[in-house]
């Protein structure tokens, strides 16, 4: 490519993606102030400065500010910062609490998939008569149900990260139960995917091998990848006297997150499941979590993550809410999201044996929406399934969703974990 082209193109990048630094960093700092979580601001700031807000009164200023030319790079610029979050937030937390609470892991994943899916169908049929006609049913129930079970692991860990309760019992049961239930709800995707697109050609066979590969390639990494690569860690430590990262450990960690990413691709989940498994298997090595946390954690949140809330923002269009009934069903699919995810992974926990706040807190984390959320359905988006109002209406329940989440857990925390959060201790 030419020189100069690329010099052309980097330019609006760059304009770009400073707004979108300055208006993610002024909107966090003000959710912050307001007892919000900081990723609600970035996510908040991307549909502000989307077609739904600004563009309704200067359109010409946000065609100027992101061309649809630069939209590609800033999406890649994106996918390589999740990359990087979902593997620090794999190395944060500590799971050493798993042993006493594998019950409650299970029985909250397992009905934070089986209550959102169970009310999704119940729901499917009226919206796709309502607002996708003309969309096969059978698919478009199957993703709607689908789309309502998902959770969003890594906004949950900014979360548990930004109210200090990534080390403590609830967080891991979360963070587990959330990865349980995003990579049932992947997988399914991937099903009902491949079910849309293939038709009547469709066979199980391929997705049953896949899921071997998907354990198989898991427990390498935890029992091979993973202890070489603390080895590694411990003799550059002992070699140089430092615990902080030389260039040849770091493009070995770096090169090994980008492989582990790739692979899991291949394997038909999400490249970002590939960067959470390697984290997971390194974050007991407490040295090395601090050192990636010192010299990463700030650029990949503040530099790299909100680019894709913008993207997000950027095609939603609250605007196409022109009738009573469109908002009647955006109030649905809320309820329903917040119903489900919520009521089902607090009974969940009760069954298991958590106590009441326990189980309700649980189910508050576990019904943040957030970035998974908006992953999925911008897969129906491109499947065809969405319409522009039903498009809007799931980017508004990842929000809302999101929203109500440091509120509820502010509500229903243990008085013992209330006393980690900001401004208390």
């Amino acid at each position: 490519m030419n020189p100069a082209k690329i010099e052309e193109h980097l330019i609006p990048v760059l304009i770009g993606w400073i707004v979108i630094i300055a208006a993610a960093w002024l909107m966090g700092r003000f959710c912050r102030r307001i007892g919000q979580p900081q990723v609600l601001g970035e996510i908040a700031a991307g549909l502000l400065l989307g077609p739904s807000f600004i563009g309704l009164f200067a359109p010409e200023f946000v065609a100027f500010i992101f061309p649809d030319e630069i939209k590609v790079s800033l999406a890649l610029i994106a996918k390589i910062g999740l990359l990087l979050l979902l593997f620090q937030v794999g190395m944060e937390f500590d799971f050493s609490h798993l042993r006493d609470k594998s019950k409650v892991v299970i029985a909250s994943s397992l009905m934070g998939i089986l209550a959102p899916l169970g009310l999704g169908l119940a729901i499917a049929p009226w919206l796709h008569q309502t607002f996708a006609p003309t969309v096969p049913q059978f698919g478009f129930t199957l993703f709607i149900s689908i789309a309502f079970a998902i959770s969003a692991l890594p906004v949950m860990g900014r979360i548990l990260l930004e109210m200090r309760l990534e080390r403590t019992a609830l967080g891991a049961t979360a963070i587990s139960a959330a990865a349980i239930d995003d990579a049932v709800g992947w997988v399914l995707l991937g099903i009902a995917t491949a079910v849309i697109k293939q038709g009547d050609n469709f066979s199980w066979l391929p997705f049953l091998g896949q899921s071997v590969l998907i354990i198989v390639y898991l427990l390498v990494l935890a029992k091979v990848v993973g202890p070489l690569i603390i080895k590694a860690w411990r003799k550059q430590c002992a070699t140089h006297q430092t615990e902080t990262f030389t260039p040849g450990f770091l493009v070995l960690l770096l090169c090994t997150l980008f492989i582990s990413s790739i692979i899991t691709n291949k394997l038909g989940i999400f490249a970002i499941f590939g960067a959470f498994a390697l984290g997971v298997v390194l974050h007991a090595e407490t040295s090395l979590v601090k050192a990636w946390r010192e010299r990463f954690a700030d650029f990949v949140i503040v530099v790299l993550v909100p680019i894709f809330f913008t993207n997000t923002g950027l095609n939603t269009r609250i605007g196409s809410f022109d009738t009573t009934t469109a908002w009647i069903g955006c109030a649905l699919v809320c309820g329903v999201a917040i119903l489900g995810k919520l009521g089902g992974c607090t009974l969940g926990a009760r069954w298991a044996g958590a106590g009441w706040r326990e189980g309700l807190s649980l189910g508050a984390l576990m019904n943040t929406r957030g970035l998974m959320g908006l992953i999925a359905i911008s897969v129906g988006k491109d499947l065809g399934l969405l319409s522009d109002p039903l498009y809007t209406m799931f980017v508004i329940m990842c929000f809302l969703t999101t929203a109500v989440t440091a509120p509820m857990l502010r509500l229903w925390l243990p008085d013992d974990l209330k006393q980690l959060l900001p401004g208390n201790g």
